[in-house]
């Protein structure tokens, strides 16, 4: 089963990130886009019925990036990872619906251990 994982920096957030997720599936079945338009593209074409995305907000700017293709992203069940946990940046990032939301300041062992879940349950 593929992860569609979204970071459009790469920085040690990011590589971190990628090691929790790595943790728990096998290398060939990460997807990673680093801009809006490629994980687009990938949304549009997908035949899933149901995907898992982990999406990595750097910052606010990113965060918007994917609240302007929300449409797209309703048959993935998301993985968030917000750049701060400030009201607003928390107010915008459940615009997306994720099933679990994180901050970049995390060692990401709750992410590894949901998506681990998500993957055994076969993200329903």
């Amino acid at each position: 089963m593929n992860i569609l994982f979204y970071s459009p920096t790469t920085d040690d957030v990011e590589i971190r990130l990628h090691k929790a997720i790595a943790a728990v599936t096998q290398k060939d079945d990460i997807e990673v886009y680093r801009t809006i338009n490629s994980l687009s593209r990938r949304l549009l074409h997908s035949t899933e019925s149901r995907v898992v995305a982990v999406l990595l907000a750097a910052s606010r700017e990113h965060l918007s990036e994917l609240i302007s293709i929300n449409d797209m992203l309703s048959k993935a069940s998301i993985i968030l990872i917000l750049p701060d946990s400030e009201p607003e940046t928390v107010a915008l990032g459940h615009i997306l619906l994720p099933r679990f939301l994180s901050y970049n300041d995390s060692d990401f062992m709750d992410v590894a251990a949901v998506l681990s879940k998500m993957l055994s349950k076969g993200h329903t």
